[in-house]
Parts: structure tokens; sequence; C-alpha cells
């Protein structure tokens, strides 16, 4: 077990409070949490059962923090979608990323372990993915006017993305047919690409940003779920 730091600042508790969940956070995307004991918690974190209770009530508080880690993300993706000092391009990257690592986050275990056990945690999740979404479709709309993006309607991107990425990660889904995580992800973001982009659009973009985060992102998801990065992982 690793030693407990003694330190009960609240900055420094709150960064040891984050780290020991995002070590909680791949069995979590991977079976969801309903089978899971304090016991197995404390296990998995890496600390004594009494270093669990010193930082956590509850399993129930535990899970409450993993969808705060969720939502805040979300936020930091309205923000980085906000931001006119970006290019529509380099916006059109960052949704890309994040499609990429809130399916991550939001396997259909951990979900379906939310809806059932938890259903006010679940909707304050659904409300901020409808929130992602109108601000998705509000920002393709800008940039179909501007000439950067195909007249097509966003709700298939998201649509898309949702029905495909969690295809994509599936580790049996790769086996079967014979495909590696990261070129799979790669050959996604071109046919978003030729997709959602016009031609004039599609020959300035550079791809170079986000095929380094693709190969992080396979990495770590290959490696067991492990996003040690947390959600800021394609901040800009």
């Amino acid at each position: 077990m690793k030693a407990d730091s003694g330190d009960t600042t609240p900055g420094p508790r709150q960064d040891l409070k984050e780290k020991y969940l995002l070590k909680l956070l791949p069995v979590i995307k991977q079976r969801g949490f309903s089978h899971l004991r304090i016991d197995d918690i404390a296990r998995y974190m890496d600390i004594s059962k009494a270093t669990f209770y010193k930082y956590f009530a509850s399993k129930e508080e535990v899970i409450e923090q993993v969808v705060d880690m969720v939502v805040a993300y979300f936020y930091q993706a309205f923000t980085l979608l906000e931001d006119d000092s970006s290019t529509y391009l380099q916006r059109f990257q960052h949704i890309f990323g994040q499609a990429v690592l809130i399916a991550s986050y939001l396997s259909d275990a951990f979900v379906s372990d939310l809806k059932q056990v938890f259903p006010a945690l679940w909707e304050r999740v659904k409300q901020v993915q409808q929130e992602r979404q109108r601000q998705i479709q509000k920002f393709y709309q800008q940039g179909v006017a501007a000439g950067v993006f195909q007249p097509i309607n966003p709700i298939l991107l998201m649509l898309q993305n949702e029905m495909l990425l969690g295809s994509i990660m599936d580790p049996i889904f790769l086996m079967e047919h014979d495909q590696t995580l990261r070129a799979l992800l790669y050959d996604y973001y071109e046919l978003q690409k030729y997709q959602w982009l016009a031609p004039e659009a599609r020959m300035k973009i550079d791809d170079a940003p986000i095929k380094e985060y693709i190969d992080k992102m396979a990495q770590k998801i290959s490696l067991g779920m492990r996003l040690d990065g947390g959600p800021d992982l394609f901040r800009s």
C-alpha cells in the first residue's frame, strides 16, 4: 500500500482524492461499480481501508465525485468550444478529442449502474450532455455559415459518435475485426473530416495535434483504460 501523505490542507487533499479516483476509474469503466465493496474500492485505489475513510465517507460519495469529474470535463469542453480565439478547424478537432474521452468515461457498464443505482446523478450527466449537444449544434451551424462545414444536420454527428465510438473501443470488437484501436480512431477521424469539412477547409487542417492525441489515448486505453492524464488530457 502507498503511504498516506498526512497533508489535510484543501488543495493537496483534493489532489489526493482525485488521484485515488483516477486509479478506480479503469474498473468502473470496464465493469461498473454496483459490485464493488469498500474493501474492493480501497484495494483498487491502492490505499488502506482506514485511509479510504479519511478521504471518503462512503461508496456513494466516491461515485458522486466520479460524476463531479465527468461533469467538470463537460464544462471544460464547453469553454474550448466557445473559445473563438481558436479556429473552426481547431475546435472541430477538440470536439473529436472530447468525444473519444467522453466515450471512454461513459462506458455502458458505468452508465447502466448509474441509471439504476443513482438516477439523480445520471440526471446530472444527462443534462450536461444535452447542453453539450446544443452547443455543438450551434457551433456547426455557425461553421456552415462560414463555409467551413458541410451543410449536414449536426445531430447526425453526435449520434454517429455515440453509436460508433463505444464499439471502436471494445477489445472484443477490435479482435473480431483484426483492428487496432489506434488505426480505427485514425480512420474514424479521417471519416469525420471527409463528412463534415468543406473541401477547402479539409486542405487547410493540421492533423498533427489530433494524431498525437490519438496516439496517447490509444496507448492509455489499450493499457487498461487508465487515463492518468485526467479529463484535461486534450486541453490546448
